[in-house]
Parts: structure tokens; sequence; C-alpha cells
């Protein structure tokens, strides 16, 4: 698919990637929340209501569900690990969509 000199460039993307200090953030906060099996379950059911809600609703609604979620978790999102996992993966997120964002802009693809 892709040739040699493509691959490598790509490679060393990834390694640049993995060498940011957001994903390294990420990445140690992901293994101490993981270290304690009954947050990271927490944080992950906060995960998948977050992206379900994000996937679904739009506008008003959007706002309204993201509100409800936020009541629904704050005894969680008030643990000082799971907010800095949350907010990490967050950060690392926005990062990778800023890349694919310059990426899409730079070939011009329409």
């Amino acid at each position: 698919m892709t040739d040699g000199h493509l691959n490598k460039i790509i490679m060393d993307f990834v390694r640049a990637i993995k060498g940011s200090q957001e994903f390294s953030d990420y990445k140690e906060l992901l293994e101490r929340i993981k270290g304690q099996p009954e947050l990271y379950d927490k944080a992950n059911a906060f995960r998948q209501k977050n992206f379900a809600i994000q996937s679904s609703e739009s506008g008003e609604r959007l706002i309204e569900c993201l509100e409800e979620l936020e009541r629904e978790f704050e005894d969680v999102r008030a643990i000082p690990l799971v907010d800095e996992f949350l907010a990490a993966e967050l950060c690392f997120c926005k990062m990778m969509q800023e890349i694919n964002e310059l990426i899409w802009e730079e070939i011009d693809f329409q």
C-alpha cells in the first residue's frame, strides 16, 4: 500500500507523536488509573456515555445531555486521578484531531 520511503516517514511521524508530552502524559495516567480497576471502570463508564452523547446528539439537546452527564458523574470527576486522566486523554485527542485537520487541509482532498 505504501512504498518504503513513505512508510519510513509515517513511522518517524508515529515516533514523534509517541514522543510528545501529550502522549506521554496520557500513557502515564492511563497506567496509573488501570492500576485501580474500580476507578478505571468508572472513568470508562463516563467515557462511553460521553462518546454516545457526542455521537448521537446535536445543538441544544447536546448541551443538555452533556450537562446531565456532568451531574451524573460529578462524584467520579471529583476524584483527582480520574479527572487528570480524562483531561490528559482530551488533550491528546485534541492534538490528534488538529494533526488530522492539518493533513486534510494540506493535501486539499475534495
